[in-house]
């Protein structure tokens, strides 16, 4: 162990030792979860910060394994990000670079205007909703700005915002909405019977084949599922399958909606209303799928997006700087995690 360390490490345990005095001779030595640097992270650190996430996590998670392996995922996360802003201190330190009490307060007065409440009723919801104390919630902030300094001062320098990027954030969006969408899809099924021979399942996958085909090239999707598919509770109705909701959506979830299998659905995503996928192994039977309709996007052009998708793509190209930075403050510095 390096001098300066062991030096910081024996001052904590006394120092600990005379804050935590207990009967009868006993020491009590504050434990040390990690080590950045010189600086030790505590155990009563983590604790402190973790409370708010500790009671989200009682208020969600069903008690047992689900919430005992939930708190040990924020723990590791936790002590990750606390991580981090140790780094971000050391490199402020080294830049001379510093958060004013003033600062914080004209923070928590944009937050409290931006929500139209008082600065006192910030503090207020803090304690009552995440038991943060009013010095705690400072604390947070004051991480915030500095991160925000060393971000200004190292990093945001070296960004370059391509159309590339734009774009590519754009359809990321889109993709990423379509998963929340409600969407009516259509099929026509074949069964592949038990025992089949080669030459029958090699049969049905050409005609399931010669399907999507015609109705790519605009021959009526349901009067195909009505002629030849083998599903009878949706033949006579041309496939139609109703509206659907997406896997994990809300309305999923609470039952509102009925789901197509994960891998139907993933290839129905794919799909703008009105085309067709290619042949599909389902169980027992090849299905050839169409997207009636969907949900309308709020996205309709880039153009019209281009002001929220440029501050997405800032705010993405910024974490991808910042994880950069990270990385090398972390190979230029000693750390140990022990949680």
């Amino acid at each position: 162990m390096r001098p300066s360390l062991r030096a910081a490490l024996c001052a904590l345990a006394v120092a600990s030792a005379a804050l935590h005095a207990a009967p009868a001779g006993a020491v009590v030595v504050e434990r040390i979860v990690a080590v950045v640097g010189d600086r030790p992270i505590l155990l009563s650190d983590l604790r402190l910060r973790a409370r708010p996430f500790l009671a989200q996590i009682l208020q969600k998670v069903p008690p047992g394994a689900q919430q005992a392996a939930a708190e040990s995922q924020m723990f590791k996360e936790l002590i990750e990000r606390m991580v981090e802003e140790e780094l971000e201190a050391q490199a402020a330190d080294r830049a001379r670079i510093n958060v004013a009490a003033d600062e914080i307060d004209n923070a928590f007065r944009n937050i409290a205007a931006a929500q139209n409440k008082s600065v006192a009723k910030i503090y207020d919801e803090a304690r009552t909703t995440s038991g943060l104390s009013e010095q705690d919630y400072r604390d947070e902030i004051r991480r915030q700005i500095l991160e925000g300094k060393m971000l200004q001062l190292r990093v945001k320098g070296r960004l370059r915002l391509t159309e590339d990027d734009v774009r590519a954030t754009f359809d990321k969006v889109v993709r990423e909405e379509r998963r929340r969408l409600e969407y009516h899809p259509a099929w026509i099924v074949l069964r592949l019977p038990a025992g089949s021979s080669p030459e029958a399942m090699a049969e049905r996958q050409r005609l399931a084949t010669e399907l999507a085909t015609r109705a790519r090239r605009g021959e009526d999707f349901a009067g195909l599922a009505k002629r030849f598919s083998d599903d009878t509770a949706t033949r006579d109705a041309g496939g139609d399958l109703g509206n659907r909701a997406t896997q994990g959506s809300q309305a999923a979830v609470a039952g509102r909606r009925p789901v197509m299998a994960l891998d139907l659905e993933a290839a129905l995503m794919t799909l703008d209303p009105g085309h067709v996928t290619d042949p599909m192994r389902a169980g027992d039977a090849l299905v050839v799928m169409k997207l009636v309709e969907r949900a309308p996007s709020k996205y309709t052009t880039l153009e019209a997006a281009r002001p929220e998708m440029m501050q997405r793509a800032q705010s993405e190209v910024l974490e991808r700087a910042k994880r950069k930075w990270l990385e090398e403050l972390r190979r230029r510095t000693h750390l140990e995690v022990r949680l």
